[in-house]
């Protein structure tokens, strides 16, 4: 059982059980954090890496540089990105994980990806699935849930799961300006509007896969 600081907090008992709180709970591969930090999480996605790197490691160091690229991409980042579509990442844990990557790049002889991309990408493309499916999925309830009567704390607000999807579309909308694609009809100016929630976007898939691409080619 794990509850977080907005949750008051209780004995739960099942059949004269004491149920125990734990602070992390580890889920589907995943771990939790009852605080939502993803200090955990992200270490055990670098030694996930880690452990994909030795086991590839001697074929590895015996391949060309395109093989070598091409097992990394395919092994290592896979295990390290796993579960990231639904990180609310820090600068901190993907610099974490550059670093881990960098290292085994430079091992292998190859330029290292940019994680802080990876992990966008992938992202991004589960919430454009998530913005296309039917309103009785959970996993679009919960995604688009906004509680009601839960004020944001003082201060700088703590970074929210949806925050990155829509620093993306403004970029992206920026870049498309600049480019002169936005002046071409109205209904995509009107989908790349910037005060359109992410999950509208989403649901053009010709746009959002641009919005995707955009970030693969670093722009």
């Amino acid at each position: 059982n794990m509850m977080n600081k907005y949750v008051t907090r209780s004995d739960i008992d099942i059949l004269n059980t004491r149920i125990e709180i734990s602070q992390k709970v580890k889920y589907l591969g995943r771990t939790f954090a009852d605080d939502g930090s993803l200090t955990e999480e992200v270490a055990r996605r670098i030694r996930a890496g880690w452990a994909a790197f030795n086991a590839i490691r001697r074929e590895l160091l015996q391949s060309p540089q395109k093989t070598r690229i091409r097992l990394l991409t395919t092994t290592v980042i896979p295990a390290m990105t796993y579960g990231c579509e639904t990180w609310t990442s820090k600068e901190a844990d993907t610099k974490r994980l550059q670093r881990a990557v960098s290292n085994m790049f430079e091992i292998a002889g190859c330029d290292p990806p940019d994680m802080e991309k990876q992990v966008l990408r992938r992202k991004l493309k589960w919430a454009g699935h998530v913005s296309r499916m039917k309103y009785d999925r959970w996993a679009k309830i919960v995604s688009e849930w906004d509680p009601r009567g839960s004020a944001r704390p003082r201060g700088r607000p703590p970074k929210r799961w949806a925050d990155d999807i829509k620093d993306s579309i403004k970029i992206f909308i920026h870049n498309e300006a600049l480019r002169g694609n936005l002046g071409h009809g109205r209904r995509r100016i009107g989908i790349l509007e910037a005060r359109r929630a992410w999950s509208t976007v989403g649901r053009d898939r010709v746009t959002w896969r641009s919005l995707v691409r955009s970030i693969q080619d670093g722009n």
